[in-house]
């Protein structure tokens, strides 16, 4: 019997391949075992042996070549393994060499061979404006999307993939070629998102070691070489104001290290607020240079943990961020994010609770409340309020009227698209209107777009005096601005508690007040039933008297009565 383990070891393989549209070429199948067996990389796999990591070397750019240097130490990356008919394949496609492999194919058989030392640069690219823009946090959730978003311009996807760790990148276990494959074979741009954990503390240390941001960089271009990434998405929030120049350089070094390597990149941003670690820290105008997009999120107008209810996105508020932000960024840059979901309120005695609400779980509200429903037409929105037991459920509905209201908007300032929060929130039928909406023309597919010089003023290098007081007039500006929003947060804490107490010692008042009404009321009621009691007594008093005195007049009559018969018989 011929021994599996030296069939998976010979060095040809049938090569399995999937047709797809232009922008994919055919999977390149390697079974896992003969992949092991042939890189160069060192790998390891998980105790059931269902997932494997191979450490890629660190890469330098030599002209168009990505050399790859062996003796530098290598960053982890989930290999790009899919199952067909119950076996396992490493898809090879997207650059064997970083996988420690190359290939040759004759007649359908697939040959390995040693791993080069070097790959080459993906060819630059320009996307078509305006685009259509999805993000997937869940995407192990929910069949891919079966059609573009629009036809306007290009189509991304975002899927939740990547976080910041201490030590390097953190890919998250759902990294997975076949959705890339599925959405590229649909003709979408796959740019997965990466976050800071949200985390102010955590991004101040990873701001701080400039180290790490250099695993990050290789990282990043390793990842999008080897599953095909076309650029990523930048999610940092909640970062302390004092982070903020730092934040700025950050973004600016993963941006330009990607570029290098003709990797896209973009960075969301929130409306602007007073809010220290959730507005200001941004530098928006900053960002603009440094990255191809600055997605808007023109969403949480009222965030999730207010305790006043109000819309998610109402249009006057985002068209006024929109053009804010247009001052900052240039339109074709500019992607406006828009929600594919609301908030229903709980709203008792003027507190509110607010729960996320899908698009697509409106249809109940719409049928029993129809005939409660008002258009608010200077918010653009739908709104009901429907009184429970505690107060009321209030909603401000995010339908495709209100949303095709604020896809407009791409159209008529010429932004760079749209981009939605998020899928699996949305129904057929909002995907049909978007499918159908008329989002301008863009920018033409081109390698070069126009866009004017920026004007830089010639200074004076600065003086070590100068430089200290710059940097003392930083830190107290920071210092000031993080003393500014601890009393803001101190103040809307004690703010709480007062209004907490106030409650209570109402809520006590009231209960005391009810107390002594039903106390009295229960003195009304033991009087009132004593003087009926007294008058019921009387009453029995005056009847036996009544009824003593009528029967003694009774008595008295019939004894007259006879004297005078007696009388009469005598005469």
């Amino acid at each position: 019997m011929i021994r599996k383990s030296t069939i998976l070891k010979s060095l040809t393989a049938l090569v399995m391949s999937a047709l797809s549209s232009t922008a994919v070429q055919a999977e390149v199948l390697v079974p896992i075992d003969q992949f092991l067996a042939n890189t160069t990389r060192h790998y390891e796999a998980n105790q059931y042996k269902t997932s494997y990591t191979v450490y890629v070397p660190q890469t330098e750019l030599q002209g168009n070549a990505i050399v790859l240097n062996p003796a530098a130490v290598g960053e982890p990356v989930k290999l790009p393994t899919t199952s067909k008919n119950g076996f396992t394949y490493v898809d090879i496609e997207s650059d064997p060499a970083m996988l420690g492999v190359s290939y040759t194919k004759v007649n359908g058989q697939l040959t390995l061979g040693p791993a080069p030392q070097a790959s080459m640069v993906k060819a630059p690219y320009t996307l078509q404006t305006p685009l259509s823009w999805a993000f997937d946090p869940w995407p192990t959730e929910g069949a891919p999307y079966q059609a573009k978003l629009n036809t306007s311009g290009d189509n991304i996807i975002s899927p939740s993939w990547f976080k910041l760790h201490s030590l390097g990148l953190e890919a998250s276990p759902n990294v997975n070629i076949d959705y890339v494959n599925a959405y590229k074979g649909k003709g979408y741009h796959v740019w997965p998102l990466i976050t800071n954990r949200f985390d102010p503390d955590f991004t101040s240390g990873i701001l701080a070691d400039q180290s790490v941001w250099k695993k990050y960089a290789h990282n990043l271009v390793q990842y999008a070489y080897i599953y095909g990434f076309d650029g990523y998405n930048f999610d940092f929030e909640n970062i302390d104001y004092a982070d903020r120049d730092r934040l700025t350089a950050f973004v600016a070094y993963l941006s330009n290290h990607l570029h290098q390597y003709n990797i896209k990149t973009s960075i969301d941003v929130t409306g602007y607020s007073d809010s220290p670690e959730w507005s200001l820290v941004y530098n928006r105008s900053a960002f603009s240079n440094s990255v191809d997009y600055v997605v808007l999120m023109a969403y949480d107008e009222t965030w999730a943990k207010s305790t006043t209810a109000g819309p998610v996105a109402s249009y006057p508020w985002v068209r006024n961020h929109t053009e804010r932000l247009l001052s900052e960024v240039p339109s074709h840059k500019l992607v406006l994010g828009v929600p594919f979901y609301m908030r229903l309120w709980h709203d008792t005695n003027g507190y509110a609770k607010g729960e996320t609400l899908a698009m697509k779980n409106t249809g109940t509200y719409f049928a029993n409340h129809k005939d409660k429903m008002t258009w608010d037409d200077r918010l653009k929105l739908y709104y009901v309020s429907i009184p429970t037991s505690s107060g009321s459920d209030r909603i401000w509905f995010e339908d495709n009227t209100s949303l095709g209201l604020k896809l407009d908007l791409v159209k008529e300032l010429k932004l760079g698209g749209f981009a939605a929060w998020r899928k699996g929130f949305e129904d057929e039928s909002t995907i049909s209107m978007i499918q159908g909406k008329d989002l301008g023309r863009g920018i033409p597919k081109s390698d070069t777009v126009d866009v004017p010089e920026p004007v830089v003023e010639e200074t004076k290098p600065l003086t070590k005096l100068e430089q200290y007081k710059l940097r003392l007039e930083e830190k107290e500006k920071a210092k000031a601005a993080k003393a500014e929003a601890k009393r803001k947060a101190k103040e809307e804490k004690e703010l709480a508690k007062r209004k907490a107490k106030e409650e209570a010692e109402q809520a006590k008042a009231e209960k005391k007040r009810q107390a002594e009404e039903a106390k009295a009321e229960k003195k009304r009621l033991e009087e009132e039933a004593k003087a009926q009691k007294e008058r019921d007594a009387q009453e029995a008093k005056d009847k036996i008297a009544s009824y003593k005195s009528h029967g003694s007049v009774q008595n008295t009559t019939t004894k007259n009565e006879l004297t005078k018969s007696v009388q009469v018989v005598k005469r």
